[in-house]
């Protein structure tokens, strides 16, 4: 993290939000997030965020995070693509909604935590 993003010296409106999701791939395979808005791709799976493998005991977990304004909502899913962005494989079913809580302040952080639907 940057810790000069969210220095008290700046007035911020912006919030981190982390995503972090259990999913074991093979290998050349990653994870990805892509969503309704711009910074997650507008549904372009090229564009979306690729997500980090961390193994936690006998779990890959996948993570990452954007930054966006306090207020933000959207509409993502979870992607297994290729080292090209090609999708090999993606999550049925309804859409993740993501809804930043009223109250919550700039420079905060939250960490949304899914299942694989």
């Amino acid at each position: 993290m940057n810790p000069g993003l969210f220095s008290a010296n700046k007035s911020t409106n912006s919030v981190k939000v982390s995503f972090r999701i259990p999913y074991f791939t093979q290998w050349g395979q990653s994870l990805l997030v892509c969503g309704s808005v711009p910074v997650l791709g507008s549904w372009n799976v090229k564009k979306g965020v690729l997500l980090s493998p961390v193994h936690q005991g006998a779990e890959l977990i996948w993570g990452g995070s954007i930054t966006v304004p306090k207020g933000f909502q959207c509409q993502y899913s979870y992607y297994v693509v290729d080292d090209n962005k090609n999708v090999l494989r993606w999550e049925m079913g309804k859409k993740h909604e993501l809804v930043l809580p009223e109250g919550i302040r700039s420079g905060h952080e939250i960490e949304f935590r899914d299942l694989w639907q």
